[in-house]
């Protein structure tokens, strides 16, 4: 769990830099997947399926999931200091629409370049998370959501809590686009393998930067 401390929410030049670059290279990875067309992350075939069935940007239908799951965690710990955890889902929701909308309308890979697209943004995408959570600023909006459900549920199991977090916004995203445009939406094979490389690909990071800071083994 983040710490939500006014007192530790400390402004630093460095600290700024990295977060405002993680929130950008994360939004980059992001699109990538998507412009791929061969499967984005589990949440973002929620935010995906809303982008295509309503009026709302990639960008804004983030924006829209992270604020309800914000105002649930908010709710549930009655604690308002978790508003904080808007920030980095601002950030990134601005800079989807900015890669999505502006800088990459156009490009549409096929062939054997989709793949190279795919693995480019399921590579950077963590790299971006990772730069989030080592500014120490707020970066951890599911964390929180998982530390909630676990609590309301009364479990411990980690695991089958993640599994059911994953699960939950593909059945939403597939159901909105099966209803509405008669497909899967962005369900591709690509999804199970965003599902299952993120969290390794981000621990690596993460022990790398920690090696290159501190030495660390």
């Amino acid at each position: 769990m983040i710490d939500l401390e006014l007192k530790d929410l400390k402004f630093t030049v460095k600290d700024a830099l990295i977060y405002l670059f993680g929130a950008l290279v994360t939004a980059f990875g992001v699109v990538m997947l998507l412009r791929s067309g061969l499967g984005v992350t589990s949440w973002d075939v929620l935010h995906t399926a809303l982008y295509s069935v309503t009026p709302l940007t990639f960008g804004t239908a983030l924006l829209t999931v992270s604020a309800l799951i914000t105002a649930y965690v908010i709710l549930y710990n009655r604690d308002w200091r978790y508003l904080f955890l808007a920030i980095p889902f601002v950030l990134v929701g601005g800079f989807l629409d900015f890669f999505n909308e502006i800088l990459f309308a156009g490009f549409n890979p096929d062939g054997y370049s989709q793949f190279a697209v795919f693995f480019l943004g399921l590579f950077i995408l963590p790299i971006g998370g990772a730069m989030l959570i080592v500014s120490r600023y707020p970066a951890g909006i599911y964390e929180e959501l998982m530390l909630v459900l676990m609590k309301q549920f009364k479990t411990r199991n980690i695991a089958l809590v993640r599994f059911f977090m994953e699960l939950t916004p593909v059945l939403i995203g597939v159901g909105l686009t099966l209803l509405f445009k008669g497909n899967a939406g962005e369900l591709y094979f690509g999804t199970p393998i965003t599902v299952i490389m993120m969290g390794p690909l981000l621990q690596t990071y993460l022990k790398i930067y920690r090696r290159l800071t501190d030495g660390n083994q």
